[in-house]
C-alpha cells in the first residue's frame, strides 16, 4: 500500500514550493528518491512522473516529487536551486528515515538533476546517484537541433513540438551562451564540477524531442571525466515513454529498481 503525502517544502519569491512523498507502509530501502519532472523549463508539475514514482514506492523505496521555479518568470539556476534545497530540507526534514539519497529526472528535469548532482554547495546536499531519464543534457545542443527542425512538415512529429519547446529554452536560459554555460557536457570538459555520482541514463530509441546522440554525448563525458554510466536504450518508444504503461516501460522500472537496490546494497 501506497500512502501520499503533500506539503510545502520551502517559500522562494513569494511563491510556495510544493513536494508530495509517495511512501510505502513497510519501507524496504534506506534510499529516498527525489524525482524532477520535465517540461523544458516552462511547465509540467511534480505529478508528471507518478507513474514511475508510484511503482517504484511499491517495491519499498520512498519517492518524492517536487515542483520548483520555472520559465519565463524564473531564469537559470533558479530550478536547481529550489532542487538543492528541497535536498537540504529532506536531509533535515525527511517524510521517512533514509541514509542513501538519490535524483531521478526526465527530460528537462534530468538537465535539472544532473546540474545539482554535480555541483553541490554544501555536504548535506551531496547526491549518492543519478537516474536520468531522456535528459536534456545540453541545452545549446537541443535549442540549435530544435531551430533546424521548425519548417519541417509537423505530420513527422510524435510527441515533439520544436516551437514550443523553443520558447522554453528561451524563457528559463534568456540567451544560448547560458544555454552553453549550463550544458553538463561542457561542464565535465572544463571540470567545473564538485562531485560524479554513478548514473544510470535512460535513452528512448525513438526519440525525436531528445535524440540519441544527445545521450551519448552525455555518456562519453561522463566516462572520460571519470564517471560510472549504466547505459540502457529502450527500442521501439518515444520521449516520455515511461510515464505511461507498456512493456519498455515496465522493463525500464524494473532496471530503475535494479539500479537503487545496487546502491541501497553498496
Amino acid at each position: 500500500m501506497i500512502r501520499t503525502h503533500e506539503w510545502v517544502y520551502a517559500r522562494r519569491a513569494g511563491m510556495d514550493l510544493t513536494a508530495v512523498a509517495y511512501l510505502p507502509d513497510n519501507p524496504s530501502s534506506s534510499t529516498l528518491l527525489l524525482d524532477i519532472h520535465g517540461g523544458a523549463w516552462s511547465s509540467g508539475d511534480k505529478h508528471a512522473g507518478r507513474h514511475y514514482c508510484d511503482a517504484i514506492a511499491a517495491s519499498g523505496t520512498p519517492v518524492v516529487a517536487i515542483d520548483f521555479r520555472q520559465g519565463p518568470d524564473f531564469q537559470h539556476p533558479a530550478a536547481v536551486e529550489d532542487i538543492q534545497l528541497a535536498v537540504s530540507h529532506l536531509r533535515a526534514e525527511p517524510p521517512t528515515p533514509f541514509s542513501i539519497l538519490g535524483l531521478s529526472g526526465s527530460s528537462s528535469g534530468g538537465h535539472l538533476a544532473l546540474s545539482a548532482a554535480i555541483n553541490p554547495t554544501s555536504p548535506e546536499q551531496t547526491i549518492d546517484f543519478v537516474i536520468a531519464l531522456w535528459p536534456v543534457s545540453n541545452p545549446l545542443a537541443r535549442y540549435q537541433y530544435l531551430v533546424s527542425r521548425l519548417h519541417e512538415d509537423p505530420s513527422t512529429f510524435k510527441r515533439f513540438t520544436p516551437d514550443r519547446l523553443k520558447a522554453g529554452h528561451e524563457g528559463y536560459f534568456g540567451e544560448p551562451a547560458q544555454m552553453a554555460a549550463a550544458a553538463i557536457q561542457n561542464q565535465l570538459t572544463a571540470g567545473q564540477y564538485r562531485d560524479l555520482p554513478s548514473l544510470l541514463l535512460v535513452q528512448p530509441e525513438l526519440d525525436q524531442n531528445v535524440p540519441i546522440m544527445m545521450s551519448q554525448t552525455l555518456q562519453g563525458a561522463w566516462e572520460i571525466a571519470g564517471g560510472v554510466v549504466d547505459y540502457r536504450l529502450y527500442p521501439d518508444v518515444g520521449h516520455g515513454f515511461a510515464q505511461a504503461d507498456g512493456p519498455q516501460t515496465q522493463k525500464c522500472i524494473a532496471d530503475m529498481i535494479s539500479f537503487i537496490q545496487r546502491h541501497t546494497a553498496s
